[in-house]
């Protein structure tokens, strides 16, 4: 007996250890962003790699509030994201709803389809977007933004997933009550469907706010242009040589932006823990 028990403890201690290595090992880069956000640039180029700056400056994250327009490149991406969570979550929804909980010919054929079209790259339709966004005129808004991402089979596939494990007979009971469709919805499936929704809104919050092919193909100017565009901008702006890239600029500005994301995970991480442990979630 005692030695099962101390061949657990080792076990356990072996299996902490593990972890702790593997968390380290993820977080290396990040640490290391961070620490080139406060050096100098002499420091950054000196040859040495120091992960405590030897002279600590907040001139990097200095110059990125005030030498370029931060401000109004995380508007537009908020504006952005609020809109594409806003209105996706209509797409999802419903179309998740009816494929799972009303009986109707071709369903089955509705989802090959929608899986389908997850794995087909979207690359390979952004040709035909541009063309129907630039033909409608809509060039350098929002719009242009925003509608190509409203609509995308995996938030469908998750939420369909989810709404399959809710039992039909709540919906049954509510059918004889004279509740239809959108009663059924709004008062059993969307209660008990927070977790999914919370997993929704993370990924179409992640997806959106990292979006670059996109937005850089429509957005010319900074009143339309959304962060990753904006970095993108700032990495360009400099020579190629090496030496003469901004490095602490670039990473001051990275941590930046990276920070609405990270406030929506910590905010929701037990949602999408819930998420992954409860509904069923599967490949």
């Amino acid at each position: 007996m005692k030695k099962n028990n101390n061949s657990k403890k080792i076990y356990r201690a072996l299996l902490y250890v593990l972890l702790i290595m593997v968390v380290i090992i993820f977080l290396a880069p990040l640490l290391w962003i961070l620490s080139t956000s406060f050096k100098t640039t002499q420091e950054i180029f000196n040859g040495l790699y120091n992960w405590i700056p030897q002279t600590f400056t907040l001139d990097n994250y200095r110059e990125a509030i005030t030498e370029y327009p931060l401000g109004e490149w995380m508007r537009n991406s908020l504006i952005v994201v609020g809109l594409v969570i806003l209105l996706s979550s209509v797409f999802y929804i419903l179309p998740a709803y009816a494929l799972a909980c009303i009986n109707f010919k071709g369903t089955g054929f509705l989802v090959l389809l929608m899986v389908a079209t997850i794995m087909i790259p979207k690359e390979l339709s952004s040709i035909m977007s541009y063309k129907i966004v630039a033909s409608l005129e809509l060039l350098d808004t929002y719009a242009a933004v925003v509608i190509p991402q409203i609509c995308d089979a995996i938030g469908v596939f998750l939420l369909y997933q989810f709404f399959r494990t809710i039992p039909r007979e709540y919906s049954e009971v509510c059918q004889l009550d004279g509740g239809g469709h959108f009663t059924i919805l709004r008062k059993i499936y969307l209660p008990l469907s927070g977790p999914a929704i919370s997993v929704m809104v993370i990924l179409t919050f992640v997806t959106s706010w990292n979006n670059f092919f996109w937005p850089l193909l429509v957005t010319f100017t900074n009143k339309s242009m959304t962060l990753p565009v904006g970095l993108a901008t700032i990495m360009t702006s400099y020579s190629e040589s090496s030496a003469s890239r901004q490095y602490g600029l670039l990473m001051a500005i990275s941590l930046l932006t990276s920070i609405p994301a990270l406030t929506l995970f910590v905010l929701m991480q037990r949602r999408f823990i819930e998420a992954i442990t409860i509904s069923g979630i599967k490949g």
